[in-house]
């Protein structure tokens, strides 16, 4: 009997190991760290407001029934005309505080148009408060996350994967969003808090009212600041809670939020005294720090823009 011949066995030669681009390596880990950002824990669900404690108690709860004064379109955007602030003549041996609480300095004379910052801040607080304790429904008309690629800054290829990375996140939403009962007390700026605004006067850097003949159209500007808790965007915005951040993605080993250029333009009522229109306008440079192999650091530019019409 024959025995049978095994075939020779195959000479196995390993292949050359082509080395990961490290540039390509570092921009991808550190796109995967903007992703984890944006997208674990529910980023945007971690805008939130601050709870802000102000000498000002918050309006009460009672509803009160009024026609409703909801425009059947958005007001046509016109560039306000700032007004003047009223010259005060003080004594000679007395200055008035920066954030003076007294009547005079904040309340404008019945039936005139606010003049001074503190007025018209004072004005659109009260207006705005109105949101939360007398509307009976807000519409959300649009939802704008802008990506302000000017502002980007990272390590090698992010620059080009990233930049289109970022903007799959970052882009408008036209469909209306309807919040009435607890969903607007609990969702409407300011997220999770019973008031719309307890902004200061030193909290806004320009404030101006234009009169409209039957409407007031305001216009707030607020200072600029990095992870505020009871200043500019963080009285009267949804903001990013660093804490949330840290929770959610291990990685992040620092991370903060500059607040800059923050808008709020809105449309009252004079009758009423009610908020019918209000456009929030919210420019962020985000900071974040992240170790995964190694250490990275980038910047991310982003504006927010929220759209709303208010009915009573």
């Amino acid at each position: 009997m024959s025995k049978k011949v095994k075939p020779p066995k195959k000479i196995k030669t390993k292949k050359p190991v082509t080395p990961f681009n490290k540039e390509l390596k570092n921009g991808l880990i550190i796109a995967v760290v903007l992703i984890l950002i944006f997208s674990a824990g529910n980023f945007f669900g971690s805008f939130h407001g601050r709870t802000i404690t102000t000498e000002t108690a918050a309006p009460s709860e009672t509803v009160t029934q009024a026609t409703s004064t909801e425009p059947t379109t958005q007001p046509p955007v016109t560039e306000p005309t700032t007004v003047p602030p009223a010259t005060t003549t003080a004594p000679a041996d007395t200055t008035a505080p920066a954030d003076s609480t007294a009547p005079a300095d904040t309340t404008a004379p019945a039936g005139t148009a606010p003049q001074s910052k503190a007025e018209i801040v004072a004005y659109y607080n009260e207006a705005a408060n109105k949101i939360k304790t007398e509307a009976t429904k807000v519409v959300r008309n649009y939802e704008d996350l802008q990506h302000n690629e000017e502002y980007l800054e990272a390590p090698g290829a992010l620059a080009s994967v990233g930049k289109g990375l970022i903007s799959t996140f970052l882009k408008k939403d036209d469909t209306p969003r309807e919040m009435v009962g607890d969903d607007l007390k609990n969702n409407f700026p300011v997220k999770n808090q019973s008031y719309v605004s307890c902004a200061k006067e030193s909290d806004v850097a320009e404030a101006s009212c234009t009169d409209e003949g039957a409407a007031y159209r305001i216009k707030l500007k607020f200072i600029e600041a990095t992870d505020p808790t009871d200043t500019g965007a963080a009285t009267a915005f949804n903001i990013i809670d660093p804490n949330d951040v840290y929770s959610n993605a291990k990685m992040i080993k620092s991370f903060t939020c500059k607040y800059y250029d923050a808008v709020i333009e809105c449309t009252v009522d004079k009758a009423s005294g009610r908020v019918t229109w209000i456009n929030y306008n919210l420019p962020i440079i985000m900071n974040v720090s992240a170790q995964v192999v190694v250490s990275l650091d980038a910047q991310v530019g982003m504006t927010f823009i929220d759209d709303y019409t208010v009915t009573y």
